[in-house]
């Protein structure tokens, strides 16, 4: 695989993000959070795993291949993900100055995170994060954009995010398992504090964990509000008449809540539509035939 294209340089100049946005469909910037704050948020999460019985082998009340959904069951998961450490990652100032240049200044993150807890892979534990997928097949939000946070080392043994350079601006393809092998991808070794950047057209997979560790990483999601936003990301899986952790969170000096007046749908409804025009690049005309995938793919 090729190296990912370093755009830290780019951090501040928001012509030039959305160009590179543009042309590859991601834009990759390492060193961009406080890698000390980063770290101690995954090791307050690796913690929380380890009090709850997870090992290197993941958690012993869920099957190798489990996603974030499933691991919702687990305690300790649900005690990592609600953690104050792991919910201000995506308030921190660089990382959302850097979506507000590239999306406008009323972007905002979706409430509901993913942490991935991902165990070494055996040959019938591949979780669904290893298929080829674009995240408009989960919000059905055109130019919603995902940022993937390593939250401690994930070396090219642990595997971490693959994408397709310029498959953004592709046909639409069927989730299909990534080998780690295929030519036009590219990946890199992620540290703290690195930052991945990628549009909801943008192909991408995990690579497979070969190591001997929970490889640990964070998605969190974006959108301009002019554009209806799926329930489930902003009230959670129940349906809570609130915005998800705004109890939790909403006496914490760097907690944003979502905008006013924000129109939601059911995921269900936004996903069965195919992706409008997009302001950053031209969208594929066979994206209008698109229909959504059977089942989650990630």
């Amino acid at each position: 695989m090729d190296e990912l294209a370093d755009s830290r340089s780019l951090a501040s100049d928001p012509v030039a993000l959305r160009a590179r946005l543009a042309a590859d469909g991601y834009v990759f910037l390492r060193g961009l959070l406080p890698a000390e704050r980063v770290r101690a948020a995954g090791e307050r999460v690796a913690a929380t795993l380890r009090a709850g019985g997870w090992t290197a082998a993941g958690s012993p009340l869920l099957g190798r291949a489990a996603g974030p959904r499933e691991a919702l069951a687990d305690p300790a998961y649900r005690a990592a993900v609600t953690g104050l450490a792991f919910n201000a990652l995506p308030y921190l100032a660089p990382l959302r100055e850097t979506i507000r240049r590239i999306l406008g200044q009323q972007a905002f993150s979706y409430p509901v995170k993913v942490l991935r807890a991902v165990a070494p892979e055996s040959a019938a534990g591949q979780t669904r994060g290893r298929y080829v997928h674009c995240d408009y097949m989960g919000s059905g939000v055109q130019d919603m954009l995902t940022t993937w946070l390593p939250l401690a080392e994930v070396p090219a043994t642990l595997g971490g995010l693959a994408v397709r350079p310029g498959g953004h601006r592709d046909r639409p393809r069927r989730p299909r398992l990534l080998t780690g092998t295929e030519p036009g991808w590219s990946t890199t070794g992620y540290s703290p504090g690195d930052v991945i950047i990628f549009h909801c057209l943008t192909p991408h997979a995990a690579l497979p964990n070969t190591g001997d560790q929970l490889r640990l990483s964070a998605d969190f999601r974006w959108q301009q509000p002019r554009s209806p936003a799926p329930s489930e990301m902003i009230l959670g899986p129940a349906g809570r008449p609130a915005e998800l952790f705004s109890r939790l969170l909403g006496r914490e000096p760097w907690w944003e809540p979502v905008p006013a007046g924000l129109t939601l749908r059911p995921r269900s409804e936004l996903t069965a539509r195919p992706p409008g025009p997009s302001q950053l690049f031209t969208v594929d005309s066979s994206w209008q035939r698109w229909r959504p995938p059977p089942g989650p793919v990630h």
